[in-house]
């Protein structure tokens, strides 16, 4: 019972800073999938709406995303990117979360273009006609009919990439970044008892599934409903 007390306390001290290193992993999945949600969308576009060659292009581009190795991208971002940029006369400094954020948006950028083009395709063609007989141009009809159709098919899945960008966000401290698992490590490696390193990574997996959990469920329940 002391053990387990004693337990307690010491993870009670850690919850600040494991608090603070899982803000950062969110931080960083919700950037990687903004990042993501920008270039998937151009991709999908461009294979939608681009004439012929640029949509081969566009769709052997987005197929070559997703077949990428996350890791090593992020590998090759962090590396890559340089340590300082200059912008308006100023250095400014590329932090690791950026770069590790950015890393995994390559590849999830491949997702979500396959995503929003299967959803565009979904769309009947006669849609199309039927707003172009209307007078609306090409941009108007994708805007006000076609994108709010696809983008409720498109939403469940994307939730579940974002999920999975969150969870994947733990590979960051391999590159040194002060994120949930980092700062763990940094913890148990100040502890000397055996019976914390289990218990430890418990926690960390429970800080995990309670905020991807809820998120699954509910594009599982928004996929069911609009199914109908």
């Amino acid at each position: 019972m002391f053990a387990e007390d004693a337990l307690w306390r010491l993870f009670w001290q850690w919850l600040p800073s494991l608090g603070a290193g899982f803000a950062l992993n969110i931080g960083m999945g919700l950037l990687a999938m903004a990042v993501a949600s920008l270039a998937g969308g151009a991709l999908a576009l461009l294979q939608v709406l681009a004439p012929t060659p640029v949509a081969n292009l566009a769709g052997h581009l987005g197929r070559g995303l997703r077949n990428l190795p996350w890791l090593v991208v992020m590998f090759y971002v962090a590396y890559l990117l340089p340590y300082e940029v200059q912008v308006g006369g100023h250095w400014l400094q590329l932090a690791d979360w950026l770069k590790v954020a950015l890393g995994l948006a390559l590849p999830a950028s491949g997702y979500v273009a396959e995503m929003l083009r299967g959803a565009l395709r979904t769309v009947p063609l006669g849609q199309w006609e039927a707003a172009l007989a209307l007078g609306l141009s090409r941009r108007q009809t994708l805007r006000r009919v076609i994108l709010p159709q696809a983008l409720r098919s498109v939403l469940p899945p994307w939730m579940n990439l974002f999920c999975t960008l969150c969870m994947s966000t733990s590979l960051g401290s391999l590159l040194g970044v002060e994120e949930l698992m980092s700062v763990l490590q940094s913890h148990l490696s100040g502890q000397l008892r055996a019976d914390v390193l289990l218990p430890a990574y418990a926690l960390a997996f429970a800080a995990f599934f309670l905020f991807v959990y809820p998120l699954a469920r509910w594009a599982r329940y928004l996929e069911l409903r609009w199914s109908h």
